[in-house]
């Protein structure tokens, strides 16, 4: 399973990796989160561990809802 969210500064994707979710952005990977929620909240937080994402600050939603599943997760 997968999950992107569009913001204008790029796209941010979460994926899961064995058992656990990971964080991508502008071609570069981090995190290691045990469930997609508590990614959503680190991204949505902005405390990743992706300098260029903690960085910018763009908004993103806290809720997985929000996000929309990847093509080659549906």
């Amino acid at each position: 399973m997968a999950f992107e969210h569009p913001t204008s500064a790029g796209l941010a994707r979460l994926t899961k990796v064995g058992r656990v979710w990971t964080f991508s952005f502008v071609g570069k990977k981090r995190g290691r989160w045990r469930s997609p929620d508590a990614a959503v909240l680190a991204v949505a937080r902005h405390q990743t561990g992706l300098s260029q994402w903690d960085k910018c600050r763009e908004p993103v939603s806290r809720d997985l809802v929000d996000w929309r599943p990847l093509g080659e997760s549906i």
